[in-house]
């Protein structure tokens, strides 16, 4: 008796008929007629010759990519750092050593990392370049200030690929393969995403807010009354953009906007203003708008951009240079707040919606995460912008007395009610407080306009001696 026929059998079977063998990837145990032998097993279908060689150059480029990006980012943020009046070595240093360590740790990080990094970051830095200098080279065409800006966006474009590319990488084998230590460090990687949220992603963020206003193009048909385009000259040669409405009374309001926006928000404030017969000199603060300049978002930059605006409206004739008064609306509110304690033509204040970042956390005492990102966010912007950080206005207040002030803080802002009261509190008696539980920041004349209108206006009337206007 021939034991092996089956076997000629299955061999001659497959040759006639040209089948492949029925198990070709990977060893099983069969039976065959009470026999036990070894089969094969069906696996996953391996990566094609070309699919293999395009994620090999796919995570080739990873490197070039980060590096790129990473210089491209770094080299805009201290262009920003240097142009600023007071740069901060620390800040400097900050900057190049982090892209620096960066790059040097790219290699032993996991792809999810590498991912997550170049996404977020890249995707910031691609944001607020774009809204920036993007917007202000399609509608102002390209300025001094907008080279190293329009690097961030390409630098910002080669993080996210840099990140992306990271997918392509052969995964590291695991130094430990037990479940529980796998586990464990999913666990770590998970618990690691909020700190890196809080204390680096906020404050690059931060940052990036506080110096990259958005630069939309500001539309003259808007404010819908006659008035004067003007361009202001401050002290260091560069131009601030703003509106002028003629005074009808000898009267003039300085407007002052808020963060990140421009004289175009304050179109009703305007109207509103013009009807009751002041002059109203609306401008950009630098950087914002139309004016020339770096922004920042607290304020830093603000004070010669108010100086030459004052300049500018005390030796217009139709104004009588002791009947002037701010009027601000959030940022504006505390740049005029400001203003008022060191300049004393400044004869009355509004302020809608004034609360700087240190004011607000003394007034409102946040959590340690809160509070650790804001110390972050400062030091941040303090590095990137250049510029040294505006002051406290508890101490500011009294040096604004006896010159009256209206306060108005909206209920529906975390921390502005209190705040302000802290304030009208250090002011002393000349400080009146407007509260407005129901309402906004800075939105009492959309949800309030008459009653708004009518307080703000007979304030004002008092305080540079006049009766109402008819």
């Amino acid at each position: 008796m021939h034991y092996g026929w089956p076997h000629r059998g299955l061999r001659s079977s497959r040759r006639a008929r040209r089948l492949p063998p029925p198990f070709p990837h990977g060893p099983s145990r069969v039976t065959l007629g009470g026999m036990t032998s070894l089969a094969t097993r069906p696996a996953a279908p391996q990566p094609t010759t070309v699919e293999r060689k395009l994620r090999e150059r796919l995570a080739r480029l990873e490197r070039p990519l980060l590096l790129a990006g990473l210089a491209l980012v770094a080299l805009h943020l201290l262009d920003l750092a240097f142009s600023g009046p007071d740069t901060s070595l620390p800040g400097v240093l900050a900057i190049a050593a982090v892209p620096v360590g960066w790059a040097l740790a790219q290699p032993h990080v996991t792809r999810p990392t590498r991912l997550a990094l170049g996404i977020v970051i890249g995707l910031l830095s691609l944001g607020f370049g774009l809204v920036s200098h993007g917007l202000h080279v399609v509608n102002s065409g390209p300025d001094w200030t907008d080279v190293t800006g329009v690097g961030m966006i390409a630098g910002g474009l080669l993080l996210v690929a840099s990140g992306l590319s990271s997918i392509a990488a052969p995964r590291r084998a695991p130094r430990r393969r037990a479940v529980a230590w796998r586990l464990a460090h999913g666990a770590g990687w998970v618990a690691a995403v909020p700190v890196f949220a809080v204390l680096i992603v906020m404050p690059f963020a931060m940052a990036l807010m506080a110096t990259h206003a958005p630069r939309w193009a500001i539309q003259e048909s808007s404010l819908g009354i006659p008035h004067e385009e003007v361009a202001i000259e401050t002290t260091d040669g560069r131009e601030l953009s703003a509106w002028y409405v003629p005074s009808r009374n000898r009267t003039a309001v300085l407007l002052s906007h808020g963060s990140g926006g421009s004289r175009e928000r304050l179109v009703a404030h305007v109207r509103m203003l013009a009807r009751h017969g002041y002059g109203v000199l609306a401008f950009d603060n630098p950087g914002n708008g139309e004016s020339a300049g770096h922004s920042n978002g607290l304020g830093y930059n603000a004070q010669p951009a108010v100086d030459a605006a004052m300049r500018w409206l005390t030796r217009r004739p139709d104004v009588d240079p002791r009947r002037i008064a701010g009027f601000g609306s959030s940022l504006g509110a505390e740049v005029l707040l400001e203003a008022a304690a060191r300049e004393p033509r400044l004869r009355a204040v509004v302020a809608d919606g004034p609360a700087r970042p240190d004011d607000a956390h003394r007034a409102g005492d946040p959590g340690p995460p809160e509070r650790a990102a804001a110390v972050l966010g400062l030091q941040a912007i303090r590095g990137v912008s250049g510029m040294r950080k505006a002051p406290s206005l508890f101490g500011i207040m009294p040096r604004v007395a006896p010159r009256p002030v209206l306060l108005i803080a909206g209920g529906l802002e975390q921390d502005e009610i209190p705040t302000n009261r802290l304030y009208a509190d250090a002011g002393g008696s000349t400080v009146q407080l407007w509260e407005l539980a129901d309402t906004g920041h800075t939105a009492g004349l959309r949800t309030h306009p008459a009653e708004y209108e009518r307080r703000t206006t007979a304030f004002l009337d008092r305080a540079l001696g006049l009766t109402p206007y008819e």
